[in-house]
């Protein structure tokens, strides 16, 4: 169960993992029912699991947001009182529940399912409306309270007391729903790292990946030197990111080399990122059903990123598509296996990360050598296949400590 339908291509993200970790799944020989609330405009990608064997639900959302919150209000008054407790994306997931509650019901009485999997801690509460016999693992793209804190370190106040309060009230949220879970799966080593030491649900770490048979290294194309930039444009991270390295970075590596071109790729993009597109030599290319063609063409990727949490999707498939990577510190972060100057380039200083965005464009022999090590590496450890079979794996693990009554489990990974 997720509140976010799983489709690909084009999904992206949280989307794409759990498109690809169901499909897995599928074809280790397992039956996957998968459960989701969907907007109107995305109701068609429900063909994407079903046409890779995974069984799909959805039920759809209206598609006004008011509306959806007045239907809810009206079928459980108690949302309201909600509001003053509950983080806010939790509370939108409380109101997708409304929905979701009786596909729920019948997913536990027919198919009987030895293992439930809820996507995103803002979706925690889910698996309270299960029946406790169906043990249950959740899946944390992020920790969400780690996200408002990362803004607000970068914000000025009164946003920064709100932004702090509101981790904390996610902090308290998801620490109240964790009990319910058998295990749960982080996609970052400092996140599992963290939740380790303060419960004692095993946490095990599945990275976000790529599909390294499908998305292959191009040859470097004719023509000036390129970076890309990708992601949700629409995501605050990502728009904050791509507008630091625009104001701060982009004039000094234009400084060394005049005629760099830079592509800006992502769907949703703010009034404030498409007007980059009017400056010198940025491209704003907007969203594309696939980015196999805009890896193809550029030299490097760049990932300014400033603040966020969870899923470093980006990186990965940069490493697969064989470009080299800059990025900051955050932008890596929690990705096992990757080491800096041998997989990517790492820089925070605006100078500094411009630097390191003229070395990869004028020194080809380091461009090659970190792209090629990172293509090796998200072979071994990036592959949706490797990944799911992990998946499988933790499954399996929960599986066998319900029927195991005293055993205590411990994370698989």
């Amino acid at each position: 169960m997720t509140p976010e339908l799983p489709f690909e291509p084009g999904g992206g993200g949280g989307r794409g993992r759990e498109y690809f970790l169901c499909r897995r799944l599928v074809e280790l020989g397992h039956q996957v029912l998968n459960i989701s609330p969907v907007l109107p405009s995305e109701a068609h990608w429900a063909e994407a699991l079903r046409d890779v064997g995974v069984e799909n639900w959805v039920v759809q959302r209206p598609a006004s947001h008011v509306r959806e919150v007045a239907a809810a209000v009206a079928a459980d008054p108690a949302v309201l009182a909600a509001a003053a407790v509950v983080p806010v994306r939790a509370l939108e997931m409380r109101i997708f529940w409304l929905g979701l509650r009786g596909l729920a019901e019948r997913a536990a009485s027919e198919w009987r399912p030895d293992v439930a999997v809820v996507g995103h801690d803002m979706a925690a509460g889910w698996a309270r409306g299960l029946p406790g016999s169906v043990p249950a693992v959740l899946t944390l793209h992020n920790l969400t309270w780690h996200w408002y804190r990362s803004r607000a370190r970068r914000s000025r106040q009164p946003a920064a007391t709100v932004l702090r309060a509101e981790a904390a009230r996610y902090r308290r949220y998801l620490l109240a729903q964790l009990p319910r879970y058998s295990a749960a799966v982080a996609v970052s080593t400092i996140e599992a790292e963290e939740l380790r030491r303060t419960v004692e649900t095993p946490v095990s770490v599945i990275p976000t990946g790529v599909d390294t048979q499908a998305l292959r290294p191009a040859p470097e194309q004719e023509g000036p030197p390129r970076l890309v930039f990708t992601g949700t444009l629409g995501y605050p991270p990502n728009s904050e990111g791509i507008r630091w390295f625009a104001d701060h970075v982009w004039p000094e590596v234009r400084r060394h080399v005049p005629d760099v071109q830079l592509d800006v790729v992502g769907r949703d993009p703010p009034p404030s990122v498409q007007e980059l597109g009017h400056r010198e030599g940025i491209n704003m290319i907007g969203p594309v059903p696939v980015m196999d063609p805009y890896f193809a063409r550029a030299h490097a990727v760049v990932v300014p990123i400033l603040t966020g949490a969870g899923i470093r999707v980006k990186i990965v498939e940069a490493m697969a598509a064989g470009r080299a990577v800059v990025s900051t510190s955050l932008g890596w972060e929690g990705l096992p296996h990757v080491q800096p100057d041998r997989h990517l380039l790492v820089a925070d200083d605006p100078i500094e990360f411009a630097m390191a965005a003229v070395r990869l464009l004028e020194q080809p022999d380091l461009r090659h050598r970190i792209a090629r090590d990172a293509r090796l590496l998200a072979e071994r450890q990036y592959d949706w296949r490797r990944l799911g079979d992990e998946q499988e794996e933790v499954l399996r693990g929960v599986l066998e400590r319900s029927r195991t009554p005293g055993v205590v489990g411990t994370p698989a990974r």
